[in-house]
C-alpha cells in the first residue's frame, strides 16, 4: 500500500481510540514503544518526539524524565535514509514538541509534518545558525561543533519551558547546567588538539560529517567524495601517503570497506570508528552526545600525535 495511504490509516485508526499511548517511556531505548499493558499502567506524561539520538540526547540531558521522549530513528539508524512508519506519524502528531535538526537533513520529516501536522509545537534546532557550505549547499552536521551543540540546547530547552510553563524554571536551569557542561567539553578538546602541531592537525575519514568539528578545533579533515570511484581512491592514497598521515577512520558499515581499502592501499591500519550522525546503543562508545565528543577527540588526537 502506498506510504500516504498508510499514514492517513494509521491516523484514522488513532483518532477512533485518543487514548492510546505514544512513543518510549524516558527510561526505555530511544526508538523504541512501551507494550499496551505497560503504557496502560504508567502515568501519563508529555510527549516529545526527536528525529534522531543526538536530538533525542538534548532533549533528555534538558527534561530528564519530565517528558516521555520517542526517537524516530534509533541507535546506528542514518538520518538521511529514512522511511516513516504508520505509528511514527501518530507519534509526531499527538507530540508535545517535535524537534527536528533542519538544513536539509531531514526531508521526510517535512513530509511527516505535512502528512500528520502536530498539535504540539516544531523546534528546528538549527534555527538562526549560519551553515557551512559544502558544494554551495548547507551542511547539516552542525551538532559536531560543541558551541553549535550549546545553541541546540538552548534552543530545545526554551521550547521545552514554552511548552512546560509549570516546570519552566527547572527547565532553564536544566538548560544552563547542560550548556555549561558543553561550554567545559568544548574547552577540554581545543586544549587537547591545541596541543598537536598544527601540520599534524589532518584526519582522514570515510563521512564528511566532520566539517563543523575540523572548524572549531583547526583540523584539517580529508574525506572521500560520496560516490568514490577508483580515481577519487587513488587521489586520497596519494595524499595519505605524501604527507605520512596516520589518523584513518570510518564512521559505520558503509564506509568501513571503503576506508579500509584506502588505508590497505597506504599501507596503514584504520584506527578505529568515529561518530556522527548516530548515538551508538546504551552499552557502546558513544550512548551520549557528551560521550560521542570525548570518544572522537580522543581517537583523532591518539591518531595525530602517532
Amino acid at each position: 500500500m502506498h506510504r500516504r495511504a498508510l499514514l492517513a490509516l494509521s491516523l484514522a485508526a488513532t483518532a477512533a481510540s485518543p487514548g492510546a499511548p505514544l512513543g518510549a517511556s524516558p527510561g526505555a531505548p530511544l526508538g523504541t514503544s512501551l507494550g499496551a499493558s505497560a503504557a496502560q499502567a504508567a502515568p501519563a506524561s508529555p510527549q516529545v518526539v526527536a528525529s534522531f539520538t543526538i536530538l533525542a540526547d538534548f532533549v533528555r540531558q534538558i527534561a530528564g524524565r519530565r517528558v516521555g521522549l520517542h526517537a524516530l530513528l534509533g541507535p546506528e539508524a542514518d538520518p538521511h535514509e529514512f522511511a516513516p512508519r504508520p505509528s511514527d506519524a501518530v507519534a509526531v502528531r499527538d507530540a508535545l514538541l517535535v524537534v527536528r535538526n533542519g538544513l536539509g537533513l531531514e526531508p521526510w520529516m517535512d513530509r511527516l509534518l505535512r502528512a500528520a501536522p502536530p498539535r504540539g509545537q516544531v523546534v528546528t534546532a538549527t534555527a538562526g545558525l549560519a551553515p557551512l557550505l559544502v558544494n554551495n549547499q548547507p551542511d547539516p552536521h552542525a551538532w559536531m561543533d560543541p558551541q553549535n551543540a550549546q545553541a541546540y540546547a538552548r534552543a530545545i530547552g526554551a521550547a521545552l519551558a514554552t511548552a512546560l510553563p509549570a516546570q519552566g524554571p527547572a527547565l532553564r536551569a536544566a538548560t544552563d547546567a547542560y550548556v555549561a557542561r558543553l561550554e567545559q567539553l568544548q574547552q577540554r578538546c581545543a586544549e587537547r588538539f591545541a596541543a598537536i602541531p598544527p601540520a599534524r592537525r589532518v584526519f582522514v575519514v570515510g563521512h564528511s560529517g566532520f566539517g563543523y568539528f575540523a572548524a572549531r578545533f583547526g583540523l584539517e579533515m580529508l574525506a572521500p567524495p560520496h560516490e568514490a570511484g577508483a580515481g577519487a581512491v587513488a587521489a586520497l592514497v596519494r595524499q595519505v601517503r605524501a604527507r605520512q598521515l596516520r589518523a584513518l577512520y570510518f564512521t559505520g558499515p558503509e564506509d568501513a570497506a571503503l576506508m579500509r581499502r584506502v588505508a590497505a592501499e597506504a599501507g596503514l591500519p584504520v584506527l578505529g570508528r568515529l561518530f556522527a550522525e548516530t548515538l551508538s546503543a546504551a552499552d557502546g562508545l558513544a550512548p551520549t552526545y557528551e560521550a560521542l565528543i570525548r570518544h572522537d577527540t580522543t581517537l583523532l588526537v591518539t591518531g595525530m600525535s602517532a
